[in-house]
């Protein structure tokens, strides 16, 4: 009590009520995507065109992704998601799938969007039906992290998994293809520097969860937009960038040096080697000469050319900063393949940091004695 007599609670009773705010409006997904009434239930789906396809060659894919499985491209589903986490695990949702697929010869980009947890059936039967109308599957990292958490979201929802197709994983590709040349392997990468797709006004990947988590909370669906955005540009330019390795890998569309010593390595692993050959042509030109010219030696060895795998090496040697394991190699040749032993012995002398030194010493000796 104070002197009036009061508590303050009497006290603060007495005090007119303040002006009570309107709660803010709270939007529905259904003003960013119209719901539409499907055989599989109501889906929050959006279509938009992704232009003139381009045929896609099976066993120019097939070798840029190293498969030996014979890849069927005639009905590819490109597919993308957007994720309340990078964690994973079952309580990781998908709010958000996009694809692309090939429709009477034109690219048909789908979104669908989750209008909040528990609602997966619908999206997760419609994508289902997709699948079953695909030949092959494209991602990018999708083997390890899109594809596994779908896979987990049709068994916590007690639905059968959609039936199994090739899956082509475009950031392998693209990261045996450009790894000498882009120090990220990112797709907001790849876009800048390869496919000159530059986004304005894109929201931060990191943020995508917090907004998905926003609009849990208040409704609001003015980031979501940007979320849609972002999420259809991944797809598209899934699509670009396997015109673009295709198109590279065809020698169709001309690539930087450090572009084409990627491809020579994808082509030698494939065992295309005149392909690879072509490739190293250019890769010499620039400034990854000492790689080319050191894989050019390992394709005439394998071939038996050994007077080309040499004259190969000694190329690289000259634009090398650390030559001992290429006089290693020169070493080697020349004492097993070539029998100069001569020459075996001056390159030997030289690449004892590339060996133990037991080993050196026993291929100094031995070289001594011939």
């Amino acid at each position: 009590m104070n002197g009036s007599g009061l508590s303050i609670a009497a006290r603060l009773a007495h005090l007119p009520m303040a002006p009570k705010r309107p709660a803010p409006p709270r939007a529905r997904l259904d003003t960013l995507i119209e719901p539409r009434e499907t055989e599989f239930g109501t889906l929050h789906l959006r279509e938009s065109d992704g232009g003139l396809a381009v045929p896609v060659n099976t066993e120019s894919l097939g070798a840029l992704a190293l498969t030996e499985t014979t890849l069927d491209t005639s009905r590819p589903l490109y597919f993308d998601t957007e994720t309340t986490g990078l964690a994973g695990g079952t309580g990781t949702l998908a709010f958000l799938l996009g694809t692309a697929e090939v429709r009477d010869g034109n690219v048909l980009v789908s979104q669908v969007h989750l209008p909040g947890p528990g609602q997966e059936r619908p999206m997760l039967l419609w994508l289902a039906s997709r699948i079953e109308e695909s030949t092959l599957l494209l991602s990018f990292n999708g083997r390890s992290f899109d594809w596994p958490l779908l896979r987990s979201r049709y068994v916590m929802n007690r639905l059968p998994p959609p039936p199994e197709r090739p899956h082509v994983d475009l950031l392998h590709c693209a990261r045996r293809v450009f790894r000498h040349h882009l120090d990220q392997l990112k797709l907001s990468t790849l876009e800048k520097r390869v496919l000159d797709v530059h986004r304005h006004g894109d929201i931060d990947g990191a943020l995508i969860p917090a907004a998905w988590f926003d609009f849990l909370r208040t409704g609001r669906v003015a980031v979501l937009a940007r979320v849609l955005s972002h999420n259809e540009q991944d797809v598209r330019s899934m699509v670009h960038l396997v015109n673009r390795l295709v198109a590279a890998w065809e020698e169709r569309h001309p690539v930087l040096p450090a572009t084409a010593l990627g491809l020579a390595s994808v082509a030698a692993r494939h065992g295309d080697d005149e392909r690879a050959l072509r490739f190293l042509n250019k890769a010499t030109e620039g400034n990854v000469a000492e790689h080319a010219w050191s894989l050019e030696a390992e394709l005439r060895r394998r071939r038996g050319e050994y007077p080309q795998a040499v004259e190969a090496l000694l190329r690289a040697v000259a634009s090398s900063s650390e030559p001992a394991p290429l006089h290693l190699r020169l070493a080697k040749l020349y004492e097993h393949r070539l029998r100069n032993f001569e020459a075996a012995r001056q390159h030997a002398a030289l690449c004892a940091p590339a060996e133990e030194a037991p080993s050196h010493a026993r291929r100094n000796a031995r070289l001594a004695e011939r």
